[in-house]
């Protein structure tokens, strides 16, 4: 009989212990939940800010290399048609120029524009007496602001094509990932090479 009396000796948690111990493991797990979904939405956040970056920074290098070849025609293929300026169009949000890009002796014209949000890289070659049609492609996308500023030998601001030698880029990316919206300034400054 003493074996039957210590069975009835043990005690079980009471249902107000039972209520207390499962209101706390829930406050744990909610807790240990919300950690779970800041750090998420911290991640993507932030994965999606450096991709836009690292796009941007793609498209300024592109742009900053063919720019400072503006100009460039070793096999004298720029048409006389086309004037003999290097620069076409300098505006504060577009740039037109000629080049042999790629060395085949043939002149492109290369043009940067903002189209909603996106940078567009507009090119045509020349093939003895005209441009090809423009073909377009997506350089950048996310983008709030693409801004050019033109400067002559002296370092001064000028509109004047033929006097253009120093060609400041500015790019400006904008990430609104899990609500929050941020911009991303990028400007690099371009001497030209071929003026």
């Amino acid at each position: 009989m003493k074996i039957v009396r210590t069975i009835w000796n043990q005690r079980g948690f009471t249902l107000l212990e039972m209520l207390i111990s499962s209101a706390v493991f829930v406050i744990v797990l909610f807790a240990v939940y919300l950690m779970l979904v800041t750090s998420q939405i911290t991640y993507a956040r932030g994965e999606n800010k450096v991709e836009i970056q690292q796009n941007a920074r793609v498209a300024m290098q592109r742009m900053a290399r063919e720019v400072r070849m503006s100009g460039y025609d070793p096999g004298s293929a720029i048409p006389a048609q086309a004037s003999q300026t290097a620069i076409q169009v300098a505006n504060a949000n577009t740039i037109t120029f000629i080049a042999d890009l790629d060395g085949d002796d043939v002149s492109d014209r290369i043009t940067y524009r903002l189209q909603g949000n996106q940078v567009i890289r507009d090119n045509a070659s020349w093939v003895g007496g005209a441009w090809t049609p423009s073909v377009s492609s997506e350089l950048a996308d996310s983008v709030s602001a693409l801004s050019f500023t033109y400067f002559d030998s002296t370092d001064t601001a000028t509109a004047t094509l033929a006097g253009i030698r120093r060609i400041t880029l500015g790019i400006t990316v904008q990430d609104t990932a899990a609500g929050f919206q941020d911009s991303f300034p990028l400007t690099v400054d371009v001497r030209l090479r071929n003026p």
